[in-house]
């Protein structure tokens, strides 16, 4: 053997012993969990979303100094147990120098798998729950350090649609004020501190009504709003896209016409307006993000560059779904693909800021986290935010405007979420 041939090889041998060679660099693991299935029915193009965004990360944006991020992407159906049971098969399978960071869905998945997180794997993970309980100014990132959601609590988002009440209400006497919420850990989320602030700033809360996802009336419900001569009722812990929420609204339409009923995250997207027709036209939501999708969608406004850039991926990576409709397999929401992008985006960001702070390792990831100053691509019309609270605390209020066309001898609804006030970083109000 040649001295040239043995310098080569010793320092072959010294690269692979020290972990520096090739086949010795390890990969960067992430895992996303979405309800794709399940009680909330398909959800399809929050996975859509998501993919497209990684992709585009990997193949076109370079990926991270042109190394891949190797995403995983799992149905958690909605099933606290199911996202539980993902985590830990991936916690498993893969070492704390590889698996780096992780996402979730709902509050129910963080909140039993909160010890393991922030204890256990110490891995940073990024959720699509707004839970008060869990990401708190006053307790969420001292006793969850590793948790950080993507949008205001529901604490500051009800609170907000109380101060819009006590801006808004016309007339000499107190306004009385309703609160429906379900009888999840959803629906109860926030809802004492809303209700103590309300009474605070003398609203007088007349009812606190739970209403279950099950129901298939709601007119016990109205008649006792009715009885308690409620003029604004806080609907929180549904969506808008859920049977329960479409009777409770168009009941409400019949027996209580003259109420103003506002809601909280999740409650705002195009499907209400296909649903519910002119029983949602006048809703006032505060949402985490801007409103990505109109009826007609061609009608949706682009005057927002991350509602532009999502419709844009849309069109170039799911052209087909995105010129079909509901009925022909295509998408039902925008809003839903703009979840699954954001999820994908706030992940991409924190690698990067972990890259360029010394490497990729969970801490480092923290650390990115910790640090992010973002305008999330123009999410909020030049405005940024921070992560130091572990929320993105950013809230608009948005109303709906429904009108309803005849096409053809047959009704059919359109409308838009439209902005009635600026975006509001939550945290710099003096409540």
């Amino acid at each position: 053997m040649t001295s040239k041939i043995k310098t080569i090889c010793i320092l072959l041998l010294v690269s692979f012993v020290l972990g520096t060679g090739p086949s010795a660099a390890k990969e960067i693991v992430v895992l996303s969990q979405f309800p794709l299935s399940g009680p909330l029915g398909s959800l399809n193009e929050l996975g859509w979303g998501y993919i497209d965004a990684m992709n585009w990360f990997n193949k076109e944006a370079g990926g991270l100094n042109g190394k891949p991020i190797k995403w995983f992407m799992e149905d958690m159906r909605y099933e606290p147990e199911v996202e539980v049971a993902n985590f830990i098969r991936f916690a498993t399978k893969y070492g704390k120098d590889e698996f780096v960071m992780a996402s979730g869905y709902i509050t129910g998945g963080i909140i039993a798998l909160a010890e393991k997180v922030n204890k256990e794997e110490k891995i940073p993970w990024v959720d699509g729950s707004y839970s008060t309980e869990m990401f708190s100014v006053k307790n969420g990132k001292a006793s969850h350090p590793y948790y950080y959601s993507m949008g205001a609590t529901y604490e500051p988002q009800m609170k907000v649609l109380v101060k819009w009440i006590l801006d808004n209400h016309k007339g000499t006497e107190k306004a009385r004020v309703g609160f429906v919420n379900s009888p999840t850990a959803f629906g109860r989320d926030g809802l004492p501190q809303a209700v103590g602030y309300a009474k605070q700033k003398g609203l007088q809360v007349v009812a606190e009504i739970e209403y279950p996802y099950t129901a298939t009336a709601a007119t016990n419900e109205c008649m006792a709003l009715r009885k308690a001569k409620a003029q604004y009722v806080i609907y929180h812990g549904f969506t808008g896209t859920q049977g329960c929420t479409a009777i409770f609204f168009k009941t409400a339409r019949k027996v209580l016409p003259d109420v103003q009923i506002l809601g909280t995250a999740y409650m705002g997207s195009r499907i209400p307006i296909l649903l519910m027709g002119e029983a949602y036209d006048g809703f006032i939501g505060a949402y985490c993000a801007p409103a990505t999708d109109s009826v007609p969608r061609k009608v949706t406004p682009m005057d927002n560059a991350w509602v532009k850039m999502v419709h844009d991926f849309a069109k170039k990576y799911r052209a087909e779904d995105y010129k079909k409709g509901i009925k022909e397999g295509g998408f039902k929401d925008m809003s839903l693909y703009e979840q699954g992008m954001r999820t994908a985006f706030i992940i991409q960001q924190a690698l990067m800021g972990a890259d360029k702070a010394g490497g990729i390792s969970r801490e480092n990831v923290k650390k990115a986290l910790d640090t992010m100053t973002w305008d999330f691509n123009g999410m909020f019309g030049g405005k940024s935010f921070t992560f130091k609270s572990h929320t993105i605390p950013m809230v608009r209020l948005h109303q709906a405007k429904v009108t309803i066309v005849d096409m053809g001898g047959k009704k059919v609804p359109t409308g838009m979420q439209v902005p009635i006030s600026d975006w509001i970083n939550t945290e710099a109000v003096t409540w």
